[in-house]
């Protein structure tokens, strides 16, 4: 009986100081975009805090467009989307600004050749939730 109330009573200690707890959000939490794609669609996404970066994404692609949506929640800043298609031709570019609300946008790019498409992105003092979805 003693054997199983103290190990029980480790168990509980074990649990308690090993993370048994909620996650608690420290610097890891803003300032790592996500970004993820497959052949028909590009998600980038993050939460940012006075976010300054250039970034260059490759994306192999079948389609020769691309539907742009951008969101920003609690978004301030300039964030900036530039699509070049397999000829290194500029399909799409576009800057949102922010100023604290919510910003969301829909749009198309130009015809492209598929295959090996570079998503370039540029966000400038960027805070806020930011999601891009090209399919």
């Amino acid at each position: 009986m003693k054997f199983s109330f103290l190990m029980l009573l480790g168990c509980a200690l074990l649990l308690t100081f090993t993370g048994c707890n909620p996650p608690r959000c420290s610097d890891g939490c803003y300032n790592n975009p996500i970004a993820s794609a497959s052949a028909v669609d590009f998600i980038y996404e993050g939460d940012f805090f006075a976010y300054n970066s250039s970034e260059s994404y490759f994306w192999d692609t079948i389609l020769n467009d691309a539907f742009v949506s951008f969101e920003g929640v609690g978004f301030y800043g300039m964030f900036r989307v530039r699509i070049y298609d397999d000829f290194k031709i500029l399909i799409f570019d576009e800057i949102y600004f922010g100023n604290g609300g919510t910003l969301r946008s829909k749009s198309i790019s130009s015809f492209g050749i598929s295959g090996l498409w570079e998503v370039q992105i540029d966000s400038s003092n960027v805070e806020g939730f930011i999601q891009v979805i090209l399919d």
